[in-house]
């Protein structure tokens, strides 16, 4: 009977500790928040891509050595350079509300190993208040707007005959500006103010090709884009709007580089017939 007791009270203090575990747990658990959340989400999506990249840089540094062992007079490679250019709207979210962000890039092909280039964003994002006065007009009113231009540098990742997928990395400068228009005394103020904004960002993109088709070669020269990555501003803005976040895109593709191959294998067949 004694021992009886004895292992009762042994249990009832195991299943009060169990009962304070699994309390702290949950005290644990709801202690992260969704700012934690993206946090981590954003450190892996950043340590993933930065990994995929040096597995990618590695095994072409592997291809050029064993190249170079198999070659005993070793050449140095000659330039070559493609132009390179898309249209690149962007759809995000600032301020848990969807933007659209238009863009353009223009650049070079190297190699065919990678491009660089630079790019020309801008943004207006406009927002009324609820209150109105008594002729229907919001008595508030908010514009943000941002004008930036980047520089980017696009690693191959992979190129096939239909598709290539390629990382993003680029770095911008612009003006982050906030226009703020209230109705007070019954007149309309506007005050606006100015922000450097140095936006950073890295993803991937995805090109896929037309195939070609007997009499319509041309249209190989065009496509569809995808593009994925995160925007991150390298110096906080005071005008407390957060303009970091996720971007992505999808588009058509127009391939410069493929035109630009081609005119030129016809000029040398020109000139070797001639």
């Amino acid at each position: 009977m004694l021992f009886t007791n004895k292992t009762g009270f042994f249990f009832r203090v195991i299943s009060i500790s169990e009962n304070r575990e699994n309390s702290l747990f949950c005290t644990l658990t709801t202690m992260l928040t969704k700012r934690q959340y993206k946090l981590t989400l954003t450190v892996f999506c950043f340590t993933a891509l930065l990994l995929t990249s040096c597995i990618n840089g590695y095994s072409q540094k592997a291809d050029s050595v064993a190249v170079a062992q198999k070659d005993s007079t070793i050449r140095k490679r000659k330039i070559k350079l493609k132009p390179a250019g898309d249209f690149d709207q962007r759809f995000s979210f600032i301020g848990e509300e969807g933007v659209s962000i238009w863009g353009y890039r223009i650049g070079v092909s190297v190699n065919d190993i990678y491009k660089v280039g630079i790019g020309g964003y801008f943004l207006k994002q406009e927002s009324a208040g609820v209150k109105l006065d008594a002729t229907g007009v919001p008595i508030n009113r908010l514009t943000k707007s941002l004008y930036y231009g980047t520089i980017y540098y696009e690693p191959y990742l992979f190129r096939r005959k239909r598709w290539e997928m390629s990382m993003v990395f680029e770095l911008g400068y612009g003006k982050a500006e906030l226009d703020s228009t209230n109705k007070i005394r019954g007149r309309f103020l506007t005050k606006t103010e100015k922000q450097d904004f140095v936006p950073a960002g890295m993803g991937y993109s995805v090109n896929f090709i037309i195939p070609d088709m007997k009499g319509l070669h041309f249209l190989t020269y065009l496509g569809l884009n995808g593009m994925i990555g995160l925007r991150k501003a390298v110096f906080n803005s005071d005008l407390k709007y957060n303009y970091d976040g996720w971007y992505w895109s999808i588009g058509s593709a127009v391939f410069l580089d493929k035109i630009f191959t081609d005119i030129s294998g016809k000029k040398k067949k020109l000139a070797a017939t001639n």
